[in-house]
């Protein structure tokens, strides 16, 4: 079945997730694909065969614009060590999973960065490379720059790289614009560097469209004759245009080159087994308030605080008082389950000691207390919660604490661990 004939059979069929295809020329008319699997709200799974060439090919979907789902960058558990793409996203609760940036001797030699902060960059004797990297408020934005070697530089001087919170660096640049456009030379991948842009080789690369905020984290198998011989970057760069993407990059390939559905490796790695490597992103059920997004709410007096940390573009404080203020992060969930929830404050000296948060959840009310004076700027586990779907399940923040502290509200986020059924009450328990 090709591309234009699975299209109109789910059009017809009325499928409420559809892979975002392109439309009349395809590059590769030849791959026949799979009927896509949903494995999560806004996420898809489907696989692309060919015989002439061979080729075994991976595909997950991500709609950007689903609130219940998150790209993040995954990284190896401990430093000068590698690990597998698998066992970083079960670490964290990830639907799917495809291998990312460079290494070399166990050290990332790609662009890092997670939740703000840069783990990883580039190496000096490398021009700056592609790297790919999303916003907060719940990745909006999504840019593809070329990032030099102090991690903060990118080729085009484009400002709103300040917003990216996110981002895996490795290369070369596939297309642009919906055009075929490797750029392998400038990003210093020449036939030495081993990436071999004119051969064929077990790729991994990561396409997206900014108009239906679609990205595409995809694999082809190589190096196996018979069943898949890899791909040139011209052919993967058309394949991600077949796709739908109008931005595209290449990621580590060769042996690393792994696709994880769902506790799975689903495609076929050219080693004997699936290789360690340094990073990943994972495909994540969850949902991230900050300040600045909807489903975050105050009552009382709150104020927008000048200290460093915050998640995103700021956080807000709160002074001692009686229960009047309260910070409110409300999500949507599209499914029942128990949650890890989550919280990021900004530390001070003058903050709370006690902080009180309250998880409202299936069971009830749960108040947890945290002290805000520490652990600042990172994510502060408050338990795991049952929650049912929609907007019941929610997490309060109170400025009740002694006089001259000061509570700190910026972001609360909730994971999804394990699925459950609705409760009975869920279609009529009261918001």
């Amino acid at each position: 079945m090709n591309l234009h004939r699975l299209f109109a059979l789910l059009v017809a069929a009325g499928a409420l997730l559809l892979p975002h295809w392109a439309g009349a020329q395809l590059n590769h008319p030849q791959i026949t694909y799979s009927e896509p699997e949903q494995v999560a709200p806004g996420v898809l799974y489907y696989t692309g065969t060919s015989t002439s060439p061979r080729w075994a090919i991976s595909v997950i979907e991500v709609d950007m614009a689903n609130r219940n789902v998150n790209l993040v960058p995954l990284r190896n558990q401990q430093a000068g060590t590698m690990e597998r793409t698998s066992a970083m996203a079960a670490r964290a609760n990830a639907v799917a999973a495809i291998n990312a940036g460079y290494f070399w001797n166990n050290v990332s030699v790609s662009h890092l960065e997670i939740d703000g902060e840069v783990l990883a960059v580039n190496g000096a004797s490398r021009p700056p490379r592609s790297t790919f990297g999303v916003s907060a408020n719940h990745q909006q934005l999504m840019l593809q720059e070329r990032v030099g070697a102090d991690g903060v530089t990118t080729v085009s001087g484009n400002p709103q790289w300040s917003k990216v919170v996110d981002a895996i660096g490795a290369g070369p640049r596939l297309i642009s614009g919906g055009e075929i456009d490797p750029r392998h030379d400038e990003e210093g991948f020449d036939a030495a560097s081993g990436v071999g842009p004119e051969v064929r080789h077990p790729r991994t690369a990561l396409g997206w469209d900014a108009d239906t905020a679609t990205v595409w984290l995809v694999t082809v198998d190589g190096r196996q004759p018979g069943f898949s011989v890899g791909m040139t970057f011209d052919e993967l760069a058309g394949l991600l245009l077949d796709l739908g993407a109008i931005e595209g990059m290449n990621y580590d390939g060769g042996g690393s080159t792994t696709a994880w559905v769902n506790g799975e490796v689903v495609n076929s790695p050219s080693g004997t087994s699936e290789r360690s490597v340094v990073s990943a992103w994972g495909v994540v059920p969850s949902f991230v308030i900050d300040v600045t997004d909807e489903e975050f709410s105050t009552t009382g007096t709150w104020s927008s605080s000048a200290n460093p940390g915050f998640y995103n573009e700021n956080s807000l404080f709160a002074p001692a008082g009686v229960g009047e203020s309260v910070a409110t992060w409300r999500p949507d969930l599209a499914r029942a389950g128990r949650y890890e929830v989550h919280a990021w404050w900004v530390a001070a000296s003058n903050r709370a000691m006690a902080a009180p948060y309250t998880v409202h959840h299936r069971q009830g009310t749960t108040q947890v207390f945290r002290d805000q004076t520490a652990n600042g700027s990172r994510w502060n586990l408050l338990g795991t919660f049952e929650f049912d779907p929609g907007t019941s399940g929610h997490v309060t923040l109170s400025d009740h604490v002694p006089g001259g502290q000061f509570v700190s509200a910026d972001v609360v986020k909730f994971v999804l661990v394990e699925e459950l059924e609705p409760s009975a009450t869920a279609g009529w328990a009261l918001h």
